[in-house]
């Protein structure tokens, strides 16, 4: 088969340059998060049903839904893939990406990720094989390596590039989960200047404000370009929930279940798990401030948590699933979702299953944890959690997503008479988190315990949550 341009620098096996051109609508769409991205596959399947690298690329997007049944038509996707392959003419980097889905429907995502590094070797401008290895960084819950990944290409791009911003936006968020927020901020800015649209780089910005706890500028950063990045695909919602975030720093609960019934949980019925995501995780935040939630908001997502008891495609996720069965009260269910993660973490020694090995190293331990903490016993959380405590990172996700289970170990320290612990956590918080009123509240609690003055913290927490109004 010949070879056409496919509009983005790269040239692809084709039947026609109209195919390859869809082929480039296609990443472009999966770049900039568009609603309409799988239409724009079926346009390059259209144009060419033989096309291999649609084929491998249909494989991808099942596997980003992050379900069995997905994962099952990646498999079949594989098939078509490895049959093209075999019969046609492709170009090395092409068959890298086929070696890339290889590797991930055999549940070896690390082995993925190095297959799409080595494609960015010699082919810098691959904009789908650098989006997926930024991808399986993030769920590797390695910032250096998303930061790095993106500084390797830099040098083979320009401005003239239409997905120069998109880059420099994905390595603004690597530079801030990697800890560098200033650059981190300049690159998602300057993404953001380029094309207001790009939802990445907003919340690559947003997240820098969350860790420097800038709540009031994180607000109205996000419901200033919201005309913009209001118009992508479910990724929206997770920018929603950024903004809630910062309200439930400044204590305005109202505004963040404002915020969770119009927006963070408004396209539940979607079935996409960052949705539950966000809303579990949000929800489990808003008890730990003390506002009831409602049984009705748990019960809605239990009754989708329970139809993913069996994906266990990325640890990170199936936890929030477990967090909403259990924020429901549904502890039956939750028994069952983490026996089947213990069977599922013994897969590890069959083959080189990445989420595997997480799910029995840190997984486990989480969702006992979890468990203990909703059944009374937040002495035994402490216990599960506080040895791995510096291993959580490897669920993947970002700091931000995260620190729910470090506010869950603070919160079952103090409860559980773990006042030591307590102590040292939120010590260790309130320098990391300075403008965290919440933090400072818990520490005085703490100090309180230790037969310590807390009186200095709580001062610092009436100040900050006066100074956010």
């Amino acid at each position: 088969m010949p070879v056409y341009s496919d509009g983005l620098g790269l040239d692809v096996t084709a039947a026609s340059g109209e195919a390859a051109s869809a082929f480039g609508s296609t990443v472009d769409g999966y770049v900039r998060f568009t609603r309409d991205v799988g239409d724009r596959l079926k346009d390059t399947l259209t144009a060419d049903p033989d096309m291999p690298l649609a084929h491998v690329t249909k494989g991808y997007f099942m596997k980003l839904f992050g379900t069995k049944a997905m994962a099952m038509r990646a498999d079949k996707a594989l098939g078509t893939a490895t049959e093209l392959f075999a019969r046609l003419d492709t170009t090395e980097r092409e068959q890298g990406h086929l070696v890339a889905l290889g590797a991930w429907c055999a549940g070896d995502i690390d082995g993925a990720a190095d297959a799409w590094e080595r494609i960015l070797l010699d082919h810098p401008k691959d904009m789908l094989a650098l989006r997926l290895a930024h991808f399986a960084h993030f769920y590797a819950g390695n910032g250096g390596k998303m930061r790095d990944s993106v500084a390797r290409v830099l040098h083979a791009w320009d401005r003239s590039h239409p997905l120069y911003g998109n880059l420099i936006g994905m390595y603004g968020f690597g530079l801030e989960e990697a800890g560098e927020y200033r650059r981190g901020e300049r690159y998602a800015r300057e993404a953001v200047e380029i094309d207001p649209k790009d939802a990445w780089s907003v919340h690559a910005v947003a997240h820098v404000m969350e860790m420097e706890g800038r709540h009031r500028e994180g607000i109205d950063w996000i419901k200033g370009l919201e005309p913009h990045w209001n118009s992508v695909h479910n990724f929206r919602f997770h920018v929603w929930w950024h903004r809630a975030l910062f309200h439930l720093e400044r204590y305005e609960l109202e505004e963040v279940m404002a915020l969770y019934d119009a927006q963070v949980a408004s396209d539940l019925e979607a079935d996409q798990y960052l949705d539950v995501v966000n809303a579990a995780a949000l929800l489990w935040r808003l008890e730990l401030y003390g506002l009831q939630v409602g049984p009705e908001r748990w019960a809605q997502l239990a009754a989708l948590a329970e139809k993913h008891m069996d994906d266990h495609e990325l640890i990170f996720v199936s936890l929030h699933y477990l967090m909403a069965l259990l924020g429901a009260g549904r502890l039956a269910e939750a028994g069952e979702m983490i026996e089947k993660l213990r069977a599922y973490a013994k897969e590890e020694g069959t083959r080189d299953q990445t989420q595997a090995r997480i799910t029995g190293k840190v997984g486990l331990a989480l969702a006992d944890a979890m468990t203990a903490i909703r059944t009374g016993s937040p002495a035994r959380a402490v216990t599960l959690i506080w040895p791995l405590r510096d291993d959580i990172r490897l669920i993947g996700g970002s700091h931000a997503q995260r620190d729910v289970f470090e506010e869950m170990l603070v919160d079952a320290a103090l409860k559980g008479g773990e006042t030591a612990k307590a102590r040292a956590l939120l010590s260790e918080r309130t320098e990391k988190k300075p403008n965290s009123a919440w933090s400072w509240e818990r520490y005085g609690e703490a100090l309180g315990a230790a037969g310590a003055d807390g009186s200095s913290a709580s001062r610092k927490a009436a100040e900050l949550r006066t100074s956010a109004h």
